[in-house]
């Protein structure tokens, strides 16, 4: 569980942060704590490939192109444009960030069951 302690903390200064901005005025407090969550989830996927328990490998596009798509949304959502609706390319942008999650918890059990089965 101490491993994980700092991917629970990073996901809990993201909904913080998230939520901070939307329900009050504090949209740089809110922000820092972002990216300050980014941040922590980040450093975990690193400790985990340094460590040898994760293998990155084509999952990642999920994330690459969801984190890409997720930012286009929110860029477009500031424009004046009606090509396409921003809110359309945020939930796409989360939805391949969340199987880009998925992907990667199934990944690390894996790992898990076969270091304990050998």
């Amino acid at each position: 569980m101490k491993s994980k302690a700092l991917l629970f903390a990073g996901i809990i200064l993201l909904i913080c942060g998230i939520l901070l901005r939307k329900m009050t005025q504090l949209n740089i407090s809110g922000l820092f704590l972002i990216i300050t969550g980014v941040t922590c989830k980040s450093i975990y996927i690193i400790k985990k490939v340094r460590n040898g328990e994760y293998n990155p490998g084509k999952e990642l596009i999920f994330l690459t192109l969801g984190l890409l798509i997720f930012f286009i949304g929110l860029y477009l959502k500031g424009s004046d444009q009606n090509l396409i609706k921003p809110i359309y390319l945020i939930v796409l942008g989360l939805t391949l960030k969340i199987i880009f999650i998925v992907r990667f918890i199934q990944i690390m059990r894996l790992g898990k069951n076969s270091n304990t089965n050998t």
